[in-house]
C-alpha cells in the first residue's frame, strides 16, 4: 500500500513537472481537434474542451493527493495509538514487578517470623 501511494504521488509529481497531458485533457484536445476539422479550421492545441479536461485532471490529481494525505494521517494515528499502548503496557509491567517484589519481601518476612516461632517450640 505504501509503495502504491508513493508511486501514485511520484507519477502525479512527474506529470506536474513535465506538464504532461492527463487523460481528460487528451480527450478534450481530441474533441476540440475533431470540432476544428469539422469546421474546416486548423486546431492550435488550446481549445475549450482541452482546457476543461486539464482542469478536471488537476482536480483528479488533487483528490488523489488528498486521499493519500488522509491515508498517511490515519496510519500515523494508528502508530501513535500503538506507541501509547506500548508505553502504558510497559508502565503496568513495571508496576506489576514492583507489586511482586513487595509481596516477595512481605512473604519472606512472614516466613522468617514463622521460622522463629517454630524454633521456639
Amino acid at each position: 500500500m505504501k509503495m502504491t501511494t508513493t508511486l501514485t504521488a511520484a507519477a502525479a509529481l512527474a506529470c506536474m513537472i513535465a506538464a504532461c497531458d492527463g487523460p481528460k485533457e487528451k480527450a478534450g484536445a481530441a474533441k476540440d481537434e475533431a470540432a476544428a476539422k469539422a469546421a474546416g479550421v486548423s486546431y492550435d492545441g488550446n481549445g475549450p474542451a482541452e482546457r476543461a479536461g486539464e482542469a478536471a485532471d488537476r482536480v483528479d490529481r488533487a483528490a488523489v493527493k488528498a486521499r493519500d494525505s488522509e491515508a498517511a494521517a490515519l496510519k500515523n494515528r494508528g502508530k501513535a495509538i500503538r506507541a501509547q499502548a506500548d508505553a502504558e503496557a510497559e508502565k503496568l509491567e513495571q508496576e506489576a514487578e514492583a507489586l511482586r517484589d513487595q509481596a516477595r519481601t512481605k512473604a519472606d518476612a512472614l516466613a522468617r517470623q514463622a521460622k522463629t516461632l517454630e524454633q521456639k517450640n
